[in-house]
């Protein structure tokens, strides 16, 4: 007849166990972890997105008051202005008399308009055109 066996039994220091739980607590943290980054990049993003949309519509807006500022120089001088400049600092001024523009706009990103007058797409005021936020005229730009 074999002996019987009975229930194996361990003997476990309280380090050993603190490592099983310290494994168990790093697989945690370590989710928790991707999951905060995850987060972090969709707000990162988010905020990019609304950031890049701001500047496009402050562009937007400058455009329309250069265009609108143009237009309001031709019908006095009969003539395009030479550049967003003199609509700045038109060539008759005097204390008294109004300016087409406060100050020299520039679009969303700092930089300055390219500037056609007359325009080939509005003939009566002029193209203005952004860079956008590569400061290339190709297919990024803003109109």
């Amino acid at each position: 007849m074999s002996p019987r066996r009975g229930i194996e039994r361990t003997v476990e220091f309280s380090w050993e166990r603190r490592r099983r739980w310290f494994a168990w607590a790093s697989v945690r943290h370590a989710r928790g972890l991707v999951g905060g980054g995850v987060a972090l990049l969709a707000i990162t993003g988010a905020v990019s997105v609304s950031d890049h949309g701001r500047r496009v519509h402050a562009t937007r807006s400058a455009i329309v008051s250069v265009q609108r500022a143009t237009e309001a120089f031709r019908a006095d001088h009969g003539r395009c202005p030479s550049g967003i400049a003199e609509l700045v600092r038109p060539p008759e001024v005097t204390d008294g008399a109004p300016r087409y523009l406060a100050q020299v706009r520039l679009d969303g990103w700092g930089r300055e308009f390219l500037f056609t007058c007359p325009g080939g797409k509005f003939p009566a005021s002029a193209d203005v055109v952004s860079g956008g936020p590569e400061a290339s005229f190709g297919l990024d730009r803003v109109e």
